[in-house]
C-alpha cells in the first residue's frame, strides 16, 4: 500500500467515496487520531458506528495462511481475486478450520479485496490495525447518505487554527467543523460549549 501523506484527508475521502458508491462500510488503516475523528462523526450522526481490527484478532488466521502458502495450498495471486473463497479452498485441501479461524481468514481476504494489502507477506497494515467505519443512510427512496460533502481545511503543509470566537459555522449550522483541540478532537459545537479553539481539520456536511 502506498505511503499516505495526509491520513485524515485519506480517511475522509474514503468515507465520501464509499457513500457515493452506496457501500455499507469502509475499511482503512487504523490510528488513534482516526478513531477520534470517527467518534466525532458518530456522535454527530454522520456515520452509524465504527470498530477496530487488531493483529491479535487475526493471529490464528495468519498462522493457517502461512501453512497454506508453505504447502502451496493457496497462492498469493489467488488472494487478489475477489471471487476466491479462501475458506472453501482450504477445506477442500484438507485443512480443519474452526469458526474463529474462518472469521480471521475471511477478514484477511477482505483486506486483499479492499486493496489494503497486496501480498500475504507484506503485513505492515495488519500490524498497524484496521479501522472499519459503518456508514449511515437517512430514510428515503432511495436512502440518502448522511454525508454529502467533505472539505479538508488544515493539511500537513498548511495548518489553520481558530480561536474560540472564530470557530467557523459550516453551511449555517447544517454541517460541522472538526477541530483538534487541547481537550481532544471534537465538533465546532462542542468546542464552543467548552470555550476552546483549535486546529480546524475539516468541514463535513
Amino acid at each position: 500500500m502506498p505511503v499516505v501523506n495526509d491520513p485524515i484527508g485519506d480517511m475522509l475521502t474514503r468515507i465520501q467515496n464509499a457513500y457515493k458508491a452506496g457501500h455499507e462500510e469502509v475499511w482503512m488503516p487504523l490510528s488513534k487520531f482516526k478513531v477520534a475523528v470517527a467518534e466525532v462523526l458518530k456522535r454527530e450522526g454522520y456515520i452509524s458506528d465504527y470498530r477496530t481490527i487488531t493483529e491479535q484478532e487475526l493471529a490464528k488466521g495468519l498462522q493457517v495462511l502461512d501453512q497454506a502458502l508453505e504447502r502451496k495450498a493457496v497462492f498469493p495471486s489467488s488472494l487478489k481475486s475477489r471471487d476466491f473463497d479462501i475458506v472453501d479452498a482450504l477445506r477442500k485441501r484438507g485443512f480443519n478450520l474452526t469458526r474463529e479461524v474462518e472469521r480471521s481468514l475471511r477478514t484477511i481476504k477482505r483486506l486483499f479485496d479492499e486493496r489494503l494489502i497486496d501480498h500475504p507477506k507484506k503485513r505492515g497494515i495488519i500490524k498497524q490495525g484496521i479501522l472499519v467505519v459503518k456508514l449511515r443512510y437517512l430514510d428515503g427512496r432511495p436512502p440518502k447518505p448522511a454525508i454529502t460533502g467533505v472539505k479538508r481545511v488544515s493539511k500537513p503543509g498548511r495548518h489553520l487554527y481558530a480561536r474560540k470566537s472564530q470557530i467557523p459555522r459550516v453551511m449555517a449550522g447544517l454541517g460541522i467543523a472538526i477541530l483538534s483541540t487541547s481537550q481532544g478532537v471534537m465538533s465546532d459545537s462542542e468546542a464552543r460549549r467548552k470555550g476552546i479553539g483549535g486546529e480546524v481539520l475539516a468541514y463535513v456536511w
